[in-house]
């Protein structure tokens, strides 16, 4: 977070302050000063003004997803689990909730519900490039590298413009040692994106 950025939060955090002061029973006021504190990074007071506002009000469900998120920044992820799933209640398209759900689970040490939930988002999304590459993420932080590569390929077919799909193909064939390969998905890569600067430099590092 740059400096500015922190200087802004920090001032609507000052005027959130005093927006309660007249209006303690907000629970907008008090989901907004939660969202501010969760961008600073102070995780315990964010979570604490979500509680408040869902004392107020249980039936957002951005509500506790912010609160799930903080929760998760916390490592207490089954307080997490537990907000992302009465999110979903409440709007059982939230994808977003679903997302950080599969997150939680991998993080508590439960990969296989968040192998469930990844490949239900990507074939719930079957056209959402977004949707592949997080599968292919995830299946790549579990060594399964081949599994991911497909997720990648799929992820250039549907958005030829994807640049990180090149990028982590092309890490992953460096890593077995096929660099010629890996240079030619760098260069692919480069056709959709000729300045993009992560891709000169790994092309660079390549040797070609």
């Amino acid at each position: 977070m740059n400096f500015s950025t922190m200087e802004q939060i920090l001032h609507d955090l000052n005027q959130i302050e005093k927006e309660l002061e007249s209006e303690p029973e907000s629970a907008k006021l008090w989901n907004e000063r939660g969202v501010g504190y969760h961008l600073l990074g102070r995780f315990e007071e964010a979570a604490q003004s979500f509680r408040r506002s869902l004392e107020l009000d249980s039936s957002s469900h951005s509500t506790h997803f912010n609160l799930a998120n903080s929760l998760q920044e916390l490592e207490k992820f089954e307080a997490a689990i537990s907000h992302y799933h009465i999110a979903l209640e409440l709007k059982p398209d939230h994808i977003p909730s679903l997302t950080h759900l599969a997150d939680a689970w991998e993080q508590s040490g439960k990969p296989e519900r968040a192998a469930e939930i990844f490949r239900y988002l990507s074939k719930l999304n079957p056209n959402d490039p977004l949707s592949h590459f997080n599968l292919g993420n995830f299946l790549l932080r579990q060594n399964r590298h081949i599994q991911a590569a497909g997720c990648y390929e799929t992820v250039i077919r549907l958005d030829p413009g994807f640049t990180d799909a090149y990028i982590t193909i092309a890490w992953i064939l460096e890593q077995v040692g096929a660099k010629k390969e890996a240079a030619e998905y760098i260069q692919k890569g480069l056709q959709a994106d000729p300045e993009h600067e992560e891709l000169q430099q790994a092309l660079a590092r390549l040797g070609r």
